[in-house]
């Protein structure tokens, strides 16, 4: 009896811990996230613009789901209408993207710190992850991370800047009538033209 209450008593807390881990998640996706951005922000200099663009690749790979955000930005009703080889190609556009934004954003340090909030939940189980870039000098600024759990991994679907500006929302606004107007192959090749002149510079 006693080792049948002992083995109670540990599934209990490992089921405890378990439920703790996964609320504690999201956060930790963030921060982890975090950690390397400033970490690139230090190097950023002597790395160059290829060499932030090759560090941050799979760290954003690893934070974001590029296809979730990438059917939120041409919305819904296109992409339904596009093949999977299709949205596969769009995504590794957007993602290339991305990963040069960030790198010609995050390019130098100047003592900025990120400050990593807590977990809120959202809307149809999604969680939102407020944090703060806290310059050296000046008021920080605000960025919540919503996210959505995938394969067991959270992972970050819009960046909402002051709280409010959706990420997914203003590109949506300029990458819709693109496609409309032009099809896939136009926005793949915007896509690929900002890209190219943010890994120029």
């Amino acid at each position: 009896m006693m080792v049948i209450r002992i083995f109670i008593v540990l599934l209990v807390l490992f089921t405890a811990n378990t439920k703790v881990l996964a609320a504690e998640e999201p956060r930790a996706v963030i921060q982890a996230l975090c950690d390397q951005l400033q970490e690139v922000m230090k190097r950023g200099p002597a790395l160059g613009m290829k060499g932030r663009a090759d560090f941050l690749r799979p760290v954003l790979a690893k934070a974001y789901d590029m296809m979730a955000m990438t059917r939120s930005t041409l919305g819904a009703k296109a992409a339904e209408k596009l093949s999977e080889e299709e949205r596969s190609r769009l995504a590794a556009a957007y993602s290339r993207f991305s990963v040069a934004t960030y790198a010609d954003q995050f390019a130098a340090w100047d003592g900025e710190r990120f400050v990593v909030g807590e977990t809120a939940p959202a809307a149809d189980g999604m969680r939102v992850v407020s944090t703060q870039i806290v310059p050296s000098s000046g008021a920080p600024t605000r960025i919540d991370y919503l996210m959505h759990e995938v394969a067991g991994s959270w992972k970050i679907v819009d960046v909402l800047f002051d709280g409010v500006i959706s990420q997914v929302a203003v590109r949506r606004s300029e990458f819709i009538p693109i496609f409309r107007r032009d099809g896939l192959a136009a926005l793949i090749a915007l896509l690929d033209e900002r890209s190219l002149a943010l890994e120029s510079r």
